[in-house]
């Protein structure tokens, strides 16, 4: 193509989940698509967990090119799939679509591929590393499912006291598919000795996205050694970041495993490796811009 327009042969891409107005991930893919003068557009569509199956029949029957999903439709769509990806097996959750020619639908996950990838970017392999892990809902599980494929020598769950029996089913499949050990803690009681016993915390939980808070009680529990990951991205420094920074650790939060995702997802789709460095940068500068 000449320039990058729309036409007959446009090959269409998209976000199902409600909401998604918000989404960063239309701005992710099309500048992807941009780049790369791939005749393809990305949209994002508002689609309630009632009409998914209907959706999913006429995007299919229309050739979608391929789809993400947010909440509420990652599990929902799990039993509409064709095949599953060993972590969207494992977590029992999907965001990613990738139809083949002949129209079979493959479910896959690749929130935790994102998560790794950002997270040896920024602070090196993880090979021998002991991880924390606090919380066990979509995000932690996407985390944990792919954890067990790594080279982490421990990974540790820190969950609420009232959490542990109802997540013990999952956490016990894990450990049987993959014969990887999952030490359990609460926070009530194991909070300090998991802390001190581990060389990345990561939290999965949404505590720090709508206010200021930590499930970190005391700042003097993050040792020096510590690399602190946060899952929110909004805001950018969560007060769990702050402690963190405060004490002068390396920290992250969640753009990097939102943006790395959605490159592995892009890759899934085209075959082709997604334009990383001019995207991550131009996407970096409009979130400053639009929170200034």
């Amino acid at each position: 193509m000449k320039q990058w327009e729309i036409d007959g042969e446009t090959r269409l891409y998209g976000l199902l989940g409600s909401p998604v107005s918000h989404s960063l991930s239309p701005f992710i893919h099309n500048e992807g698509f941009r780049r790369l003068s791939l005749n393809a557009r990305y949209l994002a569509f508002p689609v309630e967990e009632k009409n998914l199956e209907s959706t999913l029949s006429a995007l299919r029957k229309m050739g979608v090119g391929g789809l993400n999903l947010t909440m509420p439709l990652k599990e929902a769509v799990v039993p509409l799939c064709d095949s599953l990806s060993k972590e969207a097996r494992l977590s029992s959750s999907v965001n990613t679509l990738i139809f083949s020619e002949t129209g079979e639908m493959t479910g896959s996950s690749t929130d935790g591929i994102g998560f790794f990838r950002a997270l040896e970017d920024t602070n090196g392999s993880v090979q021998g590393k002991r991880l924390c892990l606090m919380g066990l809902g979509g995000a932690g599980k996407a985390v944990l499912s792919r954890a067990v494929y790594t080279e982490l020598s421990e990974i540790r769950l820190l969950q609420r006291a009232s959490s542990i029996e109802k997540n013990r089913a999952f956490i016990e499949k894990v450990e049987k598919e993959t014969g990887k050990k999952i030490l359990l803690g609460s926070y009530e009681e194991n909070l300090a000795e998991f802390l001190e016993e581990s060389d990345i915390l990561v939290n999965s939980t949404n505590v720090g996205m709508g206010e200021k808070a930590s499930l970190i009680p005391d700042e003097k529990l993050l040792h020096k050694r510590l690399f602190v990951a946060d899952c929110i991205y909004h805001p950018a420094e969560t007060k769990l970041l702050s402690q963190a920074k405060n004490k002068g650790l390396r920290y992250m939060n969640g753009l990097p495993m939102l943006f790395y995702q959605a490159a592995e997802s892009f890759r899934l789709w085209t075959g082709q490796e997604f334009p990383e460095e001019g995207v991550i940068h131009l996407l970096r500068r409009k979130i400053r811009r639009e929170t200034e």
